[in-house]
């Protein structure tokens, strides 16, 4: 893959997974300006400086990976096929988890099983920000699978789009209903969905 393939690629990430960042910060600014403790749990692509804005702002955050060291944020290596459990996180129940881009290389069933202890590790109130590679987009449109249920997707995209969009191995892809209803199954309670410009699907959802 080209330089300026790879970089218009990232520049398009960065774009979609900046508007759902921007909805978390402001939740966690609402919350802290209430007077409230707040915790954040993070992770995913493009999520980096989310980390550290959160912790500037003086939330407590857990976050995958992050190049910077900041007071409030904690590094905690982990997966969302491989969730710590409660224990090894002191800072869980939290008020906000942020996952970028993440759910793809889950089969259904296995990222059913993922989104219910996630949603654990929520609080009662606590808010979930999610998104996903879409369906109906330019990955959508050469996948395998997209005659498929969503329950039976799963399939490597071919080689050559595989290397523009970095995402190799079978992966699972998601219309905007369908995770409206795989996080209505997980008990969720789902207050906005939508599909970006360029077919990625997102979802703020709170745990009631």
């Amino acid at each position: 893959m080209s330089n300026m393939a790879h970089d218009s690629e990232s520049t398009r990430i960065r774009l979609f997974s900046g508007e759902l960042n921007e909805m978390a910060f402001k939740e966690v600014e609402n919350r802290l300006h209430a007077g409230a403790d707040v915790s954040a749990l993070i992770f995913g692509r493009e999520v980096s400086d989310l980390a550290v804005q959160l912790a500037s702002s003086g939330a407590q955050v857990v976050v995958e990976a992050c190049p910077q060291n900041h007071r409030g944020l904690r590094v905690v290596p982990f997966t969302l096929a491989k969730l710590p459990d409660s224990g090894a996180l002191p800072e869980a129940p939290f008020d906000v988890i942020v996952s970028q881009l993440v759910l793809h290389p889950l089969p259904y069933e296995q990222a059913y099983q993922a989104l219910c202890k996630l949603m654990s590790l929520l609080k009662i109130g606590g808010k979930l920000y999610l998104s996903t590679y879409g369906l109906h987009s330019m990955i959508g449109d050469q996948y395998p699978d997209s005659g498929k249920r969503v329950e039976d997707r799963f399939a490597e995209l071919p080689a050559g789009l595989a290397d523009l969009y970095d995402l190799h191995g079978p992966l699972c892809l998601y219309s905007e209903r369908n995770l409206f209803t795989l996080l209505f199954q997980v008990g969720a309670s789902i207050l906005q969905s939508a599909t970006g410009a360029l077919g990625n699907v997102r979802a703020v959802v709170v745990r009631i």
